[in-house]
């Protein structure tokens, strides 16, 4: 039997970190000196912390900021950050199959790793890697051997393009489902709970 590995971003895909991280960066900004709000954050979710400096407060001080935004993001008052409707059953339909899951994402490897326990999900997390973003996750994608990568950011499909990869979108970050088929997505799905369907009809396509 073929096991295949597929792939998974956290943030929006699995996870719902959605204001655990605007107010994070909220509030990780008013801590360097900077103001703005979490309508301005909004766009630029999905992206890694730096470049989020770069678009919203350019010559900020990218250590200072980074620094305050995990301290708010690991606050015992932070918002929890619970697995998104149909993500469990989403690993589960990989699993059941024989096959691997494995996670890349932009966090560090420790927030990463942590993020997934923390949303129950971890017991069907074979790897994760962490500090990758667009291209870059390609790397650990074609290190695990990924056929199918799932996101929500047109990043994400970049990443699974340069590793050769079947492209899965949810609408479920900051970008919407025109968007997503617009960067190139192969499937597009509003949220992972049409998961399991989609990937029997890709693994149908794949042993035809």
């Amino acid at each position: 039997m073929v096991v295949r590995t597929v792939g998974f971003d956290i943030d929006l895909t699995l996870v719902d970190t959605r204001e655990r991280i605007l107010r994070s960066v909220v509030a990780g900004f008013g801590d360097v000196g900077v103001t703005t709000t979490a309508d301005a954050v909004v766009p630029h979710l999905g992206i890694p912390l730096a470049h989020k400096v770069a678009a919203l407060a350019p010559g900020t001080d990218v250590d200072a900021f980074v620094a305050a935004y995990r301290r708010h993001y690991h606050a015992p008052d932070a918002p929890p950050s619970p697995a998104l409707p149909g993500a469990r059953a989403a690993l589960e339909a990989v699993v059941a199959r024989g096959d691997r899951v494995v996670v890349v994402s932009a966090k560090i490897d420790a927030m990463a790793t942590a993020a997934v326990q923390e949303a129950g999900l971890g017991d069907l997390v074979a790897a994760v890697h962490g500090g990758a973003f667009a291209a870059g996750k390609s790397v650990p994608l074609r290190a695990e051997g990924a056929w199918v990568y799932v996101g929500d950011h047109p990043a994400d499909v970049e990443a699974a393009r340069g590793a050769d990869a079947v492209a899965v979108a949810v609408a479920t970050g900051s970008t919407d489902a025109a968007g997503l088929h617009a960067a190139g997505a192969d499937v597009v799905l509003p949220d992972l709970r049409d998961f399991p369907a989609a990937y029997d009809r890709l693994r149908a396509r794949a042993d035809g």
